[in-house]
């Protein structure tokens, strides 16, 4: 769900860019047109009041400083007059000639703000009176705008109440259409969190979200279906491990029965060890079975490592082992008071599996030592060889668990890693220097 917060934060701040960014867009297209517009502006190289101060008094009259051509100064305009105080023409170049008369104060007043016959007209004020300078007919539009100061305050309020409720207007939409969106993703979020916990699920979305809400409501159904034939599947593998084991625990029973009155038999001794061997296979088949799917419960309790420890070593020496095989063991005085909270059972039966494992492969006999350290908040207890070691396909099986049909037979090793790691551990196989077998086993301090 803390995604689906993160979407919709960055979807709302989305939102509020992309109305800003039309509101941008908006402002600079203005910008843009207006400066087009002032680029398409009428030429003129001289501004009017330039050129009405370079007019200048000469002995036959009137003419423009000779700094420049008179065809310089009017780059851009159509004609030139100069007006007296009476409106009478002293000086002019290019005017039409029926422009060129006296004018009335009226006539003056008219065409200083807008047009003189056509051509829109500029005015300036000099010494010699009045400057009036013309534009080609058509070339600009002039116009006078009057307003109070109110009237401008008012508008430029009105823009920005406009810009703001354009602005409010698109939040409230994305804010709507972003609603509706988290209430369909709120939905299949919860829907992905009861998948990942194998529950049912049920998904209602629509809009857009809707076939999403439909293929997951169908995902979770054919999920609920495997999970229920996986389920029939382990008990049923379950149950046929733990009747095979019933059920083959009493003739091995009778065998080992018979074969300890034959002894002191070579032969019958014999029978009696592999019966003993088939019984130890069993009894590890039934109980990895039970801890892969959870069945074995665990027996919890404070257990001092140094007891458990002992009597470990003390069950390995009491055994039959091959000739020539010795036990050393090694156990610091922190480790010996360490306490384990944990089932002393399914240890002591994972640290057999490991002794006797170093026993069995090693028939010419071999040094097992069994130590054990505290490091940190745990225990570290070491069950090491000088014999054959792991051969490479056990430990390549062993440390990357892969399994098929060439995989070998690791029963015995494959339960001890399911103890550790029932009782929250972890479990190391490799090879002892310079030679031999090396399992690391790695538990938590209660």
């Amino acid at each position: 769900m803390k995604s689906l917060c993160k979407l919709a934060a960055r979807c709302l701040l989305a939102a509020v860019g992309v109305a800003l960014s039309l509101v941008i867009v908006l402002l600079s297209v203005l910008v843009g047109v207006g400066l087009h517009e002032a680029q398409n502006y009428p030429y003129s190289h001289y501004q009017v009041g330039e050129v009405a101060q370079a007019l200048r008094r000469t002995g036959s009259g009137f003419a423009l400083d000779a700094a420049h051509t008179p065809e310089e100064w009017l780059d851009g305009y159509e004609w030139a007059m100069q007006l007296d105080e009476q409106g009478s023409v002293i000086w002019r170049l290019g005017l039409p000639a029926g422009l060129n008369r006296d004018y009335t104060v009226g006539e003056v007043a008219g065409f200083s703000r807008w047009y003189l016959d056509g051509y829109p007209v500029f005015v300036w004020r000099n010494d010699y009176g009045l400057m009036v300078l013309a534009k080609a007919k058509g070339s600009i539009w002039r116009y006078s705008y009057y307003s109070t100061p109110d009237a401008v305050w008012v508008a430029v309020r009105s823009a920005v109440q406009a810009a703001a409720f354009v602005l409010a207007a698109a939040l409230l939409v994305c804010g709507l259409l972003l609603w509706r969106l988290w209430r369909s993703l709120r939905s299949i979020g919860e829907g992905l969190d009861a998948l990942a916990q194998g529950q049912p699920v049920t998904v209602q979305a629509e809009g857009i979200l809707s076939e999403l809400a439909q293929t997951l409501d169908c995902t979770g159904e054919l999920l609920r279906r495997q999970n229920e034939a996986l389920a029939r599947r382990d008990a049923a593998r379950t149950n046929w491990v733990a009747g095979v084991s019933h059920d083959i625990r009493t003739p091995l029973a009778l065998i080992v029965g018979y074969a300890e009155r034959l002894e002191p038999d070579e032969t019958a001794r014999k029978i009696r060890m592999q019966a003993q061997k088939i019984k130890a296979l069993v009894e590890d088949l039934n109980l990895t079975s039970k801890l892969q799917y959870n069945a074995q419960p665990l027996r919890l309790a404070e257990v001092q490592a140094g007891a458990l420890l002992r009597q470990a070593a003390a069950d390995f020496c009491n055994s039959e082992l091959p000739a020539n095989t010795r036990l050393v063991f090694s156990l610091d005085e922190k480790a010996g008071q360490a306490l384990l909270h944990a089932d002393a059972a399914l240890l002591a039966r994972a640290l057999e599996n490991l002794l006797q494992n170093a026993a069995r492969h090693n028939a010419e006999g071999c040094t097992v030592t069994l130590a054990a350290n505290c490091n940190g908040g745990h225990l570290v207890i070491t069950v090491s060889d000088d014999g054959t070691g792991y051969p490479p396909a056990v430990l390549t099986a062993l440390q990357t668990g892969e399994t098929g049909e060439n995989t070998p037979h690791i029963l015995g090793l494959h339960l001890v890693e399911q103890i550790v790691a029932a009782h929250g551990g972890q479990t190391a196989f490799s090879r002892n220097q310079p030679h031999g077998a090396k399992a690391v086993l790695t538990l938590p301090l209660a």
